[in-house]
């Protein structure tokens, strides 16, 4: 029988192999060799399963599996790995791990379950009673990391989510269900909000958290929004939707006190390699205008490997443009269609930091033109990015820079280059922080169209800022104070002031802007998990031009 053993012993090896690849069934098994250790292996012809004891240990280079038993039935290709209470099962993949108390998992279908998990997927720490994983439909839609499992998709049951990595979280989601496709969505079922211990409400749809860089703004808002605006009054809105394995429903109604609702369902659907389809319908307030209307937009989005591309149509688009500190311009706007593409960042060593390419063409009308004939542009710009030095140094440059060169073909024919800088250094004394910014726009040319028609621009930015201490070292207050000062118009132009509440993994900020030259006023107030900064959760208020911001 210890003969039998020794013989078989490969065959249980080459076997436990294609296990190991349970964190990425999409691919085929790189051809090396598989290391097994354990204090005993045996097979037994008969019944055709084999069995590793004692600190089974497998490692193909790539993928290690630890557990205390391991049995194969090679006649079903059904796997089973059982914990003890000297140590638990456990996949280490890409630097990921994931814990659990069984494994039952059939090779040949790619299937499998897990009871009593706990691990990371993306960014969230997450704990639940079993997790099922079956083959992912599809690549990742992008070039971001694939997930705990890579090409597996996972289904979570009665988890317990954060990102907040203490011991007892800042905050968490629980879910009946939680939906994990790698590389594309988390869909978190009806879940129930804590902060701390304590329940806030239960979210009434299921929510959704985008993964590939270019979707996470559209991460809906967990919390009610509210907020005031002169024009419309006092509101109070909901966001929800639905979702299901290729595509998702996302809603949000906000109603104002001045007789006043707005809304907006964003239909997007996956179909293949990296391509999909949308059609929203939003329906929005123009406080220029006075008047609200609904604005469709539809189209087709490609996004790969970190190349994006997109052709689209939109009817009655209301665009705001911030063409110069403290001067907002609003546009009511049809592309007919528009399409675009950008590159991925390269390395850019002559300058220390990255470049991406771009190109666009559209067709064009907008309302406040006389006869609103339609203008075409086409359009190729380059723009560079950079924070040369350590990030732990006292001073920190940065800059960013964009190029455009658009060419116009209408009723009037034209040219118009532009040239965008913003250049500065971010550096800190103590418990005070700086950031000075020069902000400079080149114009030559014009535009047929207003929207379109850029003059130059010279400002200078600076803030400063004090952060309060608190007797946690992850957990702090900070005050900060903002001008805008425009070099061309010879005035202060904007005033901000922020209050912001760091606590390690959620990040609170206040922020009351003061137009000095336009008198658009606004209070704004954002939660954001740190761990998705895109998606922050704006309770009220907008976003302001921030000139060191990464790209």
């Amino acid at each position: 029988m210890e003969n039998r053993i020794l013989t078989r012993s490969g065959l249980f090896i080459a076997v436990l192999a294609a296990v190991v690849w349970l964190a990425s069934p999409g691919h085929a098994a790189e051809e090396g060799r598989v290391e097994l250790d354990a204090d005993k292996i045996s097979f037994e012809e008969s019944t055709g399963i084999a069995t590793a004891e004692g600190n089974v240990r497998i490692n193909n280079g790539d993928v290690r599996l630890f557990a205390p038993y391991v049995e194969y039935d090679s006649n079903g290709q059904n796997v089973r790995a059982l914990s003890s209470p000297e140590g638990s099962v456990t996949f280490i993949s890409a630097g990921r791990k994931l814990n659990g108390e069984r494994l039952d998992y059939n090779i040949e279908t790619g299937t499998g379950r897990l009871t009593q998990p706990n691990g990371r997927v993306e960014s969230f720490y997450v704990r639940g009673e079993v997790i099922e994983v079956k083959p992912a439909k599809g690549r990742p839609v992008s070039g971001d990391s694939g997930g705990e499992f890579g090409d597996l998709e996972a289904l979570w049951l009665d988890a317990s989510l954060t990102t907040c990595s203490e011991p007892h979280p800042h905050y968490r989601l629980e879910s009946s269900r939680v939906s994990v496709i790698p590389g594309r969505r988390v869909v978190i079922k009806q879940p129930r909000v804590y902060l701390g211990e304590t329940l806030l409400f239960k979210y009434p749809f299921d929510y959704f958290v985008m993964l590939d860089s270019h979707s996470r703004r559209r991460t809906q808002p967990l919390f009610p929004r509210v907020g005031y605006e002169s024009d419309k009054g006092a509101g109070l809105g909901l966001s929800g939707g639905w979702g299901w394995e290729t595509g998702m429903l996302n809603l949000d109604v906000i109603g104002w006190s001045e007789n006043i609702w707005e809304g907006d369902a964003l239909l997007t659907q996956d179909l293949w390699g990296g391509l999909s389809a949308y059609a929203r319908m939003l329906r929005s307030y123009d406080d220029d205008r006075r008047e609200t209307r609904w604005r469709p937009s539809w189209g087709l989005e490609y996004n790969n490997a970190g190349w994006r591309a997109e052709v689209g149509w939109k009817e009655r688009e209301l665009v705001s443009i911030e063409k110069s500190s403290g001067v907002d311009e609003k546009y009511v706007l049809w592309r007919k269609p528009e399409f675009n593409i950008v590159s991925p960042w390269f390395d850019d060593p002559a300058v220390g930091g990255f470049f991406r390419l771009m190109a666009t063409w559209g067709r064009y009308e907008e309302s406040a033109s006389e006869n609103r004939s339609p203008v075409e542009r086409a359009g190729a710009g380059v723009q560079i990015y950079g924070e040369p030095g350590s990030r732990t140094a006292m001073f920190r440059p940065f800059y960013n820079a964009t190029y455009w060169h658009y060419s116009y073909d209408g009723d009037v024919s034209a040219e118009q280059r532009l040239v965008d800088v913003a250049a500065g250094v971010k550096w800190g004394f103590g418990a005070l922080d700086f950031e000075s910014a020069y902000v400079r726009r080149w114009s030559w040319g014009d535009s047929p169209m207003a929207w379109d028609d850029y003059d130059e621009r010279e400002e200078v930015y600076q803030e400063i800022g004090y952060r309060i201490p608190t007797k946690r070292e992850d957990t702090s207050w900070r005050l900060g104070l903002r001008g805008a000062y425009s070099i061309i118009d010879e005035e202060l132009a904007e005033m901000v002031y922020k209050m912001e509440y760091d606590m390690h993994c959620m990040l609170w900020e206040a922020v009351f802007r003061d137009d000095l030259k336009a008198d658009d006023d606004w209070f704004g107030l954002k939660l954001t998990i740190k761990a998705f900064p895109d998606s922050g959760v704006r309770l009220s208020g907008n976003d302001i031009f921030e000139p060191a911001k990464t790209p």
